[in-house]
């Protein structure tokens, strides 16, 4: 499950890095039905 989460928080940080708002994400993820944990990661990179 580790390599999931990895997975995930590079798909967010390179939405960030092409200039994706991290609001954006975090309603991409949450209408997606991602972890929370997921979540509060984009939080923190953002």
């Amino acid at each position: 499950m580790e390599e999931l989460d990895f997975e995930w928080m590079k798909l967010i940080v390179e939405a960030k890095n092409m200039g994706i708002e991290k609001e954006e994400i975090r309603e991409f993820l949450l209408k997606n039905g991602a972890k929370e944990l997921i979540i509060e990661g984009c939080q923190k990179i953002g």
